[in-house]
Formats: structure tokens, sequence, C-alpha cells
């Protein structure tokens, strides 16, 4: 092979893994929306089993009312029906992939109460994801109140 063909053929390769990657990236944007979408829809149900298995054992929370919890007091708030929300309404979000690990940031009107205290309004939050065993999983998740939204 002379030299302008393997010029050629080095390059063919590095456009095709560019376009790849690009494909990937797109593809794993729209997979952690819709999880992040379906995690909300499963708040609202009551769906404790789907946040079970979307969240990381070591899952960290900072509430709107900058209290900290873990993945058992989250989901134990949910049972007990300290935390539920009638609506949870996600825009705005924003999905960056960082190999297995993704950071969501968005807007949600939630209606409800969480850990007790009234959660209606606006809220601003960050969430990560870690893929583990092939499966994205939430590791933090942190939300701040609009108070003007």
């Amino acid at each position: 092979m002379n030299q302008k063909s393997f010029a050629f053929l080095l390059a063919s390769i590095l456009s095709l893994a560019v376009l790849l990657n690009a494909a990937w990236a797109a593809s794993a944007e729209e997979e952690l929306k819709k999880l992040e979408t379906d995690r909300a829809a499963a708040v609202v149900k009551g769906d404790v089993a789907t946040l079970e298995q979307q969240t990381s054992d070591d899952y960290t929370l900072i509430n709107m009312n900058g209290q900290m919890s873990d993945k058992s007091q989250m989901v134990n708030a949910f049972k007990t029906g300290q935390s539920k929300l009638t609506s949870d309404e996600l825009s705005d979000m924003k999905v960056r992939v960082y190999g297995n690990t993704a950071v969501i940031t968005g807007k949600a009107d939630v209606n409800g109460t969480l850990g007790g205290k009234d959660a209606t309004g606006q809220i601003m939050f960050t969430r990560v994801y870690v893929k583990k065993g092939g499966q994205w999983q939430s590791v933090a998740f942190q939300q701040t109140r609009v108070s003007n939204p």
C-alpha cells in the first residue's frame, strides 16, 4: 500500500470513529433524557420499584430545603407517603456524557410534598448518573427552589 492510500484509509477510519462516537453520544443523551422523564413519572405514580432500580446504593440527595438523605431514606419517604408529588413536569434538560458518567441539569414544575414539606413550584436540578453493569443509575441529585419562576 502506498503512502497516499494509507493516508486516505487512516483518514476514513478516523472520520468513521468520529461519526460513531457522535452517534453514540446522541443515543446516550436521548436514553438519559428518557430515563429522567420515566423517573419523574415513577415519582408521581409512587413507583418505588422503579426508583429503587434506577438509584445506586450509594445515592445522595440534597433537597430544596438543604437536607441530605440517602437511597433508603428517599425510597422510604415515597413508601410512607411523606413524599408525594401529583405532578413533576421536566423541561430545559441538558445532558452531558463523560464516558460512563452523565450530568443532567434542568427545570421541574412540581406539585406536592417532599419529605413532609410543601414542594409546589419550580425547581432547578442537577442529577448525576453512572453506568454500572450496562445500566445507568442515579448516584446524586440536588435541587434548588426557584423563588420567582
